[in-house]
Parts: C-alpha cells; sequence; structure tokens
C-alpha cells in the first residue's frame, strides 16, 4: 500500500493581479489533491471556486459514510471504485455550477478548470477539465499524465505557449461535460506535480524538470522555484501549485 510522505501546497494572485481566482483542495483523508483556476471575476469565481470544493467535499464525506452509495452520474467497471467516486465528484461540482449559472446574465456566470488526484492503495487515479496539469517526476525523469483541454499544449522545450492556455472546457461552463481520466501504478518516490497554467503557461516540461532537479527533495522550495520561474518568464496569472512524494 503506498502512502503520502510529505506534500505542500500554495495557491499565489501572482505579480500582476489582485484577485485569486485559483484554489487549492486537499482532503488527506481519502488522499485527494487537486487544484482549481475559476475565471469570471470579483464576487463570481470565488463563489464558484467555494462551490466546487464543497461539493466534492461533501460527495466523499457521503461516500465513506453510505457504503452503498451509489455512482449518481457515472460509473465504468474500467476504473477502479475511487476513480470513478473521483468523476461522479466532478459531475456533481459541475451540475451545481450550472445551477449557479443557469439564473445569471451571461456576464455574471463563471466556470472553473479543475484536475483532482486520488491515490488508493498503488493506484493514482486523475480526473480532469479545464486547463490543470498534472505531471509525475519518477526515476530523473518527468511524465505528463494528463493533457490540458486548451488551444496549445505544454512543449517539452518551447516556453512561450502562456497565451494559448486559456480553458476550451470547465465546470459549469457548457451542460455536457465529458472529464478526462487516468489511472496509473505509482512506486515509491514517486512525485506528482500538479499545475495552474499561471505556473506551466510559462514554462516548458524541460524547465519543470530541471527546477525539480534542482531544488532538492523539498517541495516547498520546488514550488517557490517553480512560481519564480514562471513570472520571470513574464506570466501575469495567478498561480496554484501542489507537490506530493509518495513512498
Amino acid at each position: 500500500m503506498r502512502e503520502i510522505q510529505s506534500f505542500f501546497a500554495r495557491t499565489h494572485q501572482g505579480p500582476y493581479l489582485n484577485l485569486n481566482e485559483d484554489n487549492t483542495f486537499i482532503n488527506l483523508k481519502q488522499k485527494i489533491f487537486g487544484i482549481f483556476d475559476g475565471f469570471g471575476g470579483s464576487g463570481i469565481s470565488d463563489r464558484n471556486l467555494e462551490s466546487a470544493k464543497q461539493s466534492i467535499d461533501l460527495y466523499f464525506s457521503k461516500l465513506s459514510g453510505d457504503p452503498n452509495a451509489t455512482m449518481p452520474y457515472f460509473y465504468s467497471p474500467q476504473y477502479v471504485l475511487e476513480t470513478n467516486a473521483l468523476v461522479n465528484a466532478m459531475f456533481i461540482a459541475h451540475k451545481n455550477l450550472l445551477n449557479i449559472n443557469k439564473s445569471k446574465p451571461l456576464n455574471d456566470k463563471g466556470g472553473v478548470s479543475a484536475a483532482l488526484t486520488m491515490l488508493s492503495e498503488n493506484i493514482l487515479s486523475i480526473v480532469s477539465c479545464g486547463n490543470c496539469l498534472v505531471l509525475m517526476y519518477r526515476d530523473g525523469d518527468l511524465s505528463l499524465i494528463n493533457t490540458p483541454d486548451c488551444v496549445k499544449q505544454i512543449s517539452i522545450s518551447d516556453n512561450s505557449h502562456q497565451k494559448s492556455t486559456f480553458p476550451l472546457v470547465a465546470l459549469g461552463l457548457y451542460e455536457d461535460l465529458s472529464p478526462k481520466i487516468w489511472e496509473l501504478n505509482v512506486e515509491p518516490n514517486d512525485r506528482i506535480i500538479v499545475l495552474s497554467d499561471g505556473v506551466y503557461g510559462s514554462l516548458s516540461l524541460h524547465d519543470i524538470k530541471r527546477i525539480i532537479q534542482e531544488s532538492t527533495q523539498d517541495e516547498v522550495i520546488q514550488i517557490d522555484n517553480l512560481f519564480d520561474g514562471a513570472n520571470r518568464r513574464g506570466n501575469l496569472d495567478n498561480q496554484s501549485a501542489i507537490i506530493y512524494s509518495i513512498v
């Protein structure tokens, strides 16, 4: 059985904006780590972010307390139960955001990009919708786990994609939702990295790998250096990151 050895999470408004429309989500009991990147402006995105977090937290609280709980929106035998639960949590957050937006004029509506990860035994479940990124660092190699829903994907060497990372889909945006789903086996010393586009949008995969390797084994220093590296490359967006190590 794999466990979380250490972790660190940070969210910040970035070097330019006064409003932080990012947020992080951590449920240590269920071993869930996620990032949200909202849009809509003051009084809109902050409420949407809180709604998404509460929806997911409440769903898992009910699920853990009710062994007969059903999967109301999604179930596939292709995936373990924890992955199915994570997908349902995202659908519930999406439906609640749609209800919030339903009665609002267009200029008062907002949405939320999300990437959720959950560790169960030796399986890591990843569910994402929007422009958040999940990476895995193992034995000196950095692997792309999910592909963000944006115009241009992060490159191995090109770090000029910061203006092309706006989300094409998001929670609460359109009626239909097709979250992307992954499962992978994790090993001791694996490091999972979850980033908003305010971090990876100004960095290449090579940049991120170098920063991780040069920042010892300290998640705090790694995230600080990722933020600083993105800002030096011209980032003006909000920034969020979670890094956790598996043992």
